[in-house]
């Protein structure tokens, strides 16, 4: 069984069936026990379309919007996955444009630039099976202009909260939520704050006797 990570980090997925760039190992072997190997082999088969990855012991199966509720009933359903937690939905922004990413598993650490022509969010559902002792995430994309999803409620009754934040923070519609209103900014606030192109904002303070702007209007 992998350990479970709640940093919501998200890898971009490849057209292969299992993409090998940032799964196995320098020697080529997969960092997924002998357990979720199997597991991941069930998946693909399982959701048609799905695509398995893999970094530093975890597995990512990620699957077209249109097959979420079905993915997410085969997953609780089928003996062969039995997972029957919801433990997380969150999301992860990718604005559009070209934007400068860090490598910290190259030699130097060096930043490349990659221009990405649409943003989007990667929708994040962590599952568990505490019948079967594993855990894994299904992966949705979706633009970040207008983003809807079907809302998991009808499946996992614990995706109502969980959904909530995500629209609150993210701005995702989940289509079918039985009360999708804000969970922790005010219901009158504007705009959603985790989005990746949320200004700044922020008030100034004072700090031993001198006053510190807010973030954006500093100068660094």
């Amino acid at each position: 069984m992998a350990g479970e990570s709640t940093t919501g980090q998200s890898e971009s997925p490849t057209d292969a069936t299992v993409s090998p760039p940032d799964g196995p190992d320098a020697t080529g072997a997969s960092t997924l026990s002998v357990h979720l190997q199997e597991l991941r082999d069930v998946l693909v088969d399982l959701v048609d379309g799905a695509r398995a990855s893999e970094h530093r012991g975890e597995l990512t199966i990620d699957i077209a919007p249109e097959q979420l509720l079905g993915a997410l009933e085969a997953c609780r359903t089928d003996p062969r996955v039995e997972t029957q937690l919801l433990s997380d939905c969150s999301a992860v922004h990718w604005p559009g444009g070209v934007v400068a990413e860090n490598d910290q598993e190259t030699t130097g650490w060096p930043t490349f630039t990659q221009d990405r022509q649409d943003g989007r969010f990667d929708v994040l559902y962590v599952l568990r099976s505490v019948t079967l002792h594993h855990w894994f995430r299904l992966r949705v994309q979706v633009p970040d202009v207008d983003p809807v999803l079907p809302s998991a409620t009808a499946v996992f009754t614990a995706a109502n909260v969980m959904e909530r934040e995500v629209y609150d923070m993210m701005g995702i519609t989940f289509d079918g939520h039985p009360n999708l209103v804000r969970i922790l900014m005010p219901e009158d606030w504007e705009g959603h704050p985790h989005r990746k192109d949320y200004p700044l904002g922020g008030v100034e303070v004072m700090y031993k006797g001198q006053t510190v702007p807010p973030p954006d209007e500093r100068e660094y």
